[in-house]
């Protein structure tokens, strides 16, 4: 069974591939929606595993690009909102969790069901990354760019339950909810209340 997984966050895509290689799968890994519609259409794949938030093209333009052409084996949307574009054939709500794939993928008939957990190592990398995207979040409030501080967020929400950092995630969800209604002088307030928070869970 060929699994393509397009998802701009590396660590993701490691810990995925890990994990569906665990299980007896070959994934291909495509750094964003462009590369995703040129393997899709380059190689013979099972099930294609699209984010919908990726730089260069994102997913649903890359899955409409794909259908446009004809394809049409199954495409499944990943992302932390809700997403309900036509021409998806499943929607996996992120953070994503292994038994949560294989519940949803059971329709598929792809995924063995079993339970795996995140490697030491590859958890320890995302506590890094964690801590360098909280550091980032910290400079970017200090300047106010809240564009940028919005996006670290995004993928902080999308990411971080998957390698067992749920608190994280939740924060960042919770920050998220409002964040559009909140005024400049709003948003330095409450990002660095998020950041106080984020400080306080146990990263390591």
């Amino acid at each position: 069974m060929n699994l393509l997984f397009a998802e701009d966050d590396a660590l993701l895509a490691q810990l995925f591939q890990l994990q569906a290689e665990s299980a007896g799968y070959q994934v291909v890994w495509a750094e964003n929606g462009d590369v995703a519609v040129q393997q899709a259409l380059s190689y013979q794949f099972d099930l294609i595993f699209m984010d919908i938030q990726m730089p260069v093209l994102d997913g649903i333009s890359a899955m409409q690009m794909l259908r446009q052409l004809g394809y049409d084996r199954p495409i499944i949307a990943m992302s932390a909102e809700n997403v309900a574009e036509e021409g998806f054939d499943l929607m996996l709500k992120k953070p994503l969790h292994w038994e949560q794939v294989q519940d949803k993928l059971a329709q598929f008939d792809v995924i063995p069901q079993l339970t795996l957990q995140v490697p030491h190592e590859l958890r320890s990398a995302y506590a890094a990354h964690v801590e360098e995207s909280l550091h980032q979040l910290q400079m970017l409030a200090d300047s106010a760019k809240w564009a940028d501080f919005s996006a670290i967020v995004h993928q902080l929400k999308g990411s971080a339950g998957s390698f067992g950092f749920e608190e994280i995630s939740k924060l960042a969800d919770k920050l998220q909810q409002t964040w559009a209604t909140l005024s400049d002088e709003q948003k330095q307030a409450r990002a660095s209340y998020f950041l106080e928070q984020c400080k306080a869970c146990k990263i390591k």
